[in-house]
């Protein structure tokens, strides 16, 4: 036979495959894509996956080596999860076998089966003779069960007959019975009753979006807060598992799926399964199985849920599609909104993005026909949309960021037995310790940056790269004992909050005081008590909970999202304030929503106040266009790091004066689409845990252009010795440009 050479991807940081020999007995009708195969690399011996197979060899023959073992019989992943791989790995231009790694589970990485398994105890005779074990009746009543069951006793099954180890160990020993392992058959879900409540009844507008969300195709579900999206997402599954199909659903943070999950399994009556990086490794795996399996009918989870096999799926939706939380930021820098998109797309089945402050990106595609737009302008039950009041603090004495109309605004909800959510996106108890005598502000050694000051653990962290130390309020450049927390965080607004309302319930939601495992679900289970009280927290009360006796949502500093270097700063301002109000008033009860500002006149706040997101959104459409900014231009950012300073700008300098690439790229005749290079210039923050970084931003009108530039940049890169010296990376659709 002619030998079969098989193209491995192998997760390693080179954007390539590598070829190695098939095993000569191996069937090549077995050696499919998605595979996984163990080979020797260097020293190493690393797990890839197989991507195609050939006849012939692409280099040397006698430098190809041969597979160490082939580990699937069937491919570990699906051809539209191979498919979506392969495109996600060209389109962010990221090493294909590093691509792979992230789409699978870490045991699976490690070499474990595809199928679950599990040790059984197998009698290795057909029959015995009960007089042999007069004086041993517990074996003599094990030998029996296991002859009854001659395809094996789980330990499980074992358990529950009382059976001790030395008993096992005794007719193991005597050659009766061995410990075999046995593969787990996973039941398919029940999808012919899998509604265990009755739906709710819909609005004509959620009627209509429920009838376009069912069929194949990308819809944006725009509807305002409270508005019953979920409810829409609800009978869109519902719809799907009487069917016999699977529902993947996406959310942006862990801290919501524990309340998601309540809400669907109130709802259904099928199996659903969560996946999320706070599971261990084996929860991850069992998910997984199920998922791929046909065992779990919906599967719900952050980013990486959407590399979950799913033999049936039927519908994918992605909640609070506009979430920056979707998008990885290190490593593997993907969109899960976006391969969403693309993988609904290879599945042909619906995709439902939901929000109710869609992206810019997302907004345009539905208005330029790419995806189809439903909107939910009204709430369906009884409940108002809030009443939005701004309180300009210009001329106001402040008490630690609240002024005193704000301060009797709480004590008007709180006396008629509501409650009030207290919202900063800063948490922590102040951003800086200064000294009065002499100014000395308190600073991290590995960061351009500020550590900020946490009251209840006594420490300077800096929430840049991690790095801590005791605060000391003995100043260490002039001694002076005049130390003082400056600004306010989350811990401090508590503390104020203690102390004008000591009888109050003040209840913190931050990263913070919920890292603890389970801290997030029995805060909350608190807040749904019902009792008055007060919520103080950053953005992750503003992604989707639903407090129904909130109805007073305080937002205490607005202006600094509005004057930002980051263009896309506004947008994430309007959006972080709709979300955040939309906790108030959920219910019959009337919302507000007091908004504190230096400039209360801003026109841009009082359009998203006064008009709403869409005519706020669209004018910020206009000014992108204008300025060719996204989503009408298609942006890479290049960044380098290094540990001495000036080095990474040196690289990219010498990159973007190239003569071999980027001086072509701006050349290019009349009839391409040009690409623009920028830069390089320092990051915002330059340097950033003890490194010092650049960054080159690459733009174009014309998606093509830009991955052709960006295949014609990292070649030059990976040929240019200089590149030891730095780290660098590449950022495609950067939600980020600081």
């Amino acid at each position: 036979m002619n030998p079969v050479y098989l193209d491995v991807a192998v997760p390693v940081p080179l954007r390539r495959t590598f070829q190695y020999l098939a095993p000569a007995d191996m069937n090549p009708a077995k050696l499919l894509p998605g595979t996984r195969v163990e080979v020797s690399f260097g020293r190493q011996k690393l797990i890839g996956i197989l991507v195609s197979t050939s006849n012939t060899n692409a280099i040397d023959i006698n430098k190809i080596k041969p597979a160490l073992r082939i580990i699937d019989d069937q491919p570990l992943l699906d051809n539209v999860l191979f498919k979506l791989c392969v495109w996600a790995a060209d389109y962010y231009q990221h090493p294909i076998g590093e691509v792979f790694h992230s789409a699978i589970p870490a045991l699976l990485r490690q070499g474990d089966a595809i199928a679950q398994t599990e040790k059984v105890l197998v009698p290795l005779i057909k029959q015995f003779d009960e007089t042999d074990f007069k004086r041993a009746p517990r074996q003599s009543a094990l030998l029996k069960r296991l002859l009854s069951q001659p395809e094996g006793l789980s330990k499980a099954a074992l358990d529950s007959y009382e059976t001790t180890t030395a008993t096992v160990r005794s007719i193991i020993a005597k050659e009766l019975a061995h410990w075999d392992l046995k593969t787990v058959n996973i039941s398919h879900f029940d999808s012919t009753n899998p509604q265990k409540s009755d739906m709710l009844a819909l609005s004509e507008e959620q009627a209509n979006a429920l009838e376009t969300a069912i069929k194949p195709g990308t819809q944006l579900l725009f509807g305002i807060t409270g508005s019953g999206k979920t409810e829409i997402y609800l009978q869109a599954i519902d719809a799907i598992l009487r069917q016999g199909k699977q529902a993947l659903v996406l959310v942006p943070e862990i801290g919501l799926t524990p309340q998601t999950i309540e809400r669907f399994t109130s709802r259904f009556n099928v199996p659903i399964f969560a996946l999320h990086s706070s599971l261990t490794d084996k929860e991850r795996l069992n998910a997984w199985r199920q998922s791929r399996e046909q065992g779990a009918g919906i599967i719900i989870g952050t980013r990486s849920a959407i590399f979950t096999p799913m033999s049936k799926i039927g519908i994918i939706v992605v909640d609070e599609e506009h979430d920056a939380s979707f998008k990885q930021i290190e490593g593997f820098r993907y969109s899960a909104r976006d391969l969403a998109v693309f993988r609904g797309h290879q599945e042909q089945i619906p995709v439902i993005l939901g929000s109710a402050t869609p992206s810019l990106e997302s907004l345009n595609n539905a208005v330029s026909g790419k995806y189809k737009l439903s909107k939910l302008t009204e709430r369906p039950t009884k409940a108002n949309v809030a009443h939005y009041q701004v309180i300009g603090t210009q001329h106001q004495r402040m008490d630690n960021s609240f002024s005193e109309p704000l301060f009797e605004l709480i004590e008007q909800h709180l006396s008629a037995g509501n409650q009030v959510l207290v919202f900063l996106n800063r948490r922590g108890y102040s951003p800086v310790l200064i000294c009065n005598g002499c100014g000395a502000i308190a600073a991290c050694e590995r960061c351009d940056a500020r550590m900020t000051f946490h009251l209840t653990q006594n420490k300077l962290i800096c929430h840049h790269c991690g790095a801590s130390k005791h605060a000391n309020r003995l100043c260490q450049p002039c001694g002076s004992r005049d130390v003082v927390p400056l600004g306010t965080g989350t811990q401090r607004l508590e503390e104020t909050l203690l102390g004008r309302f000591a009888d109050t319930n003040i209840i913190r939601i931050d990263r913070d005081s919920t890292r603890r495992k389970g801290e997030m679900e029995r805060l909350t289970k608190e807040v749904m008590a019902g009792e008055p009280a007060i919520l103080v927290g950053t953005q992750l009360l503003a992604k989707g909970h639903h407090f129904p006796d909130v109805t007073l949502v305080a937002i205490v500093d607005v202006d600094s999202g509005f004057y930002s270097s980051d263009f896309r700063a506004i947008e994430k301002m309007g959006q972080l304030i709709l979300q955040v109000g939309g906790r108030a008033g959920r219910e019959e009860k009337q919302g507000t929503v007091a908004i504190q500002t230096q400039f209360p006149d801003q026109p841009i706040l009082k359009s998203l106040i006064e008009d709403g997101y869409e005519a706020f959104a669209s004018s910020l459409l206009v000014e992108r266009k204008l300025y060719d900014l996204p989503p009408y231009a298609f942006q890479a950012v290049l960044r380098a790091e290094a540990t001495k300073n000036g080095v990474a700008m040196t690289f990219l300098h010498n990159l973007a004066s190239s003569q071999n690439v980027l001086s072509e790229v701006s050349l290019q005749n009349q009839n391409s689409p040009l690409v623009s290079v920028l830069g390089p210039i320092p990051s915002t923050m330059e340097k950033r845990d003890g490194k010092y970084r650049a960054q080159l931003l690459i733009s174009s009108s014309h998606r093509k252009s830009l991955n052709s530039t960006l295949s014609k940049i990292i070649s030059l890169i990976e040929n240019n010795k200089e590149q030891r010296m730095v780290r660098w990376s590449l950022d495609v659709d950067p939600i980020d440009l600081l």
